[in-house]
């Protein structure tokens, strides 16, 4: 009886922990992409999308992989080009270092600047990373914490000032 008594407490303790675990594996995790209409309108091209990744929270090379499949959502597109593939990440302190394959013939310049801002936002939100920076064949872009503007809120008449 004792034991019986034992092995019900301990199974009833386990269990009450079980959801506070569930809840740690599915963390949601924020990719962002870009709008898949963003030329025809003045909003903000990047956004975010809440993805659930399964208790791989900390592992920031299988969450760029799955990042680089593309958004979920149909009203948003990826930045990259299909089939872009992930070739190291490093990260040294504050500084984080991306090569991802070479887009030079698939993006011209504002196109890449703009897909760095979509992962490095990613990244920051991610990991603690103050700057990022990603490589592609000839290509590099560095973003930080401090210059990353995604809206641009001035007006014409401010710019003229």
């Amino acid at each position: 009886m004792k034991h019986l008594l034992c092995f019900v407490l301990t199974v009833s303790a386990l269990l009450s922990m079980l959801p506070g675990c569930a809840q740690k594996l599915n963390e949601p995790v924020t990719f962002y992409y870009l709008k898949s209409s963003y030329q025809e309108t003045m909003d903000s091209p990047i956004v975010g999308e809440e993805r659930e990744v399964a208790g791989h929270r900390d592992n920031l090379k299988y969450l760029l992989s799955f990042y680089l499949m593309g958004p979920i959502g149909k009203e948003l597109s990826s930045p990259l080009p299909r089939g872009t593939q992930l070739y190291t990440v490093e990260q040294e302190g504050p500084a984080l270092t991306i090569e991802i394959s070479d887009t030079s013939a698939l993006l011209n310049d504002a196109e890449f600047s703009l897909a760095c801002a979509c992962l490095s936002t990613t990244c920051m939100g991610l990991v603690n990373a103050e700057k990022v920076t990603i490589v592609s064949g000839s290509k590099s872009l560095t973003l930080s914490r401090d210059n990353l503007l995604l809206n641009d809120t001035i007006t014409p008449e401010e710019t003229a000032k």
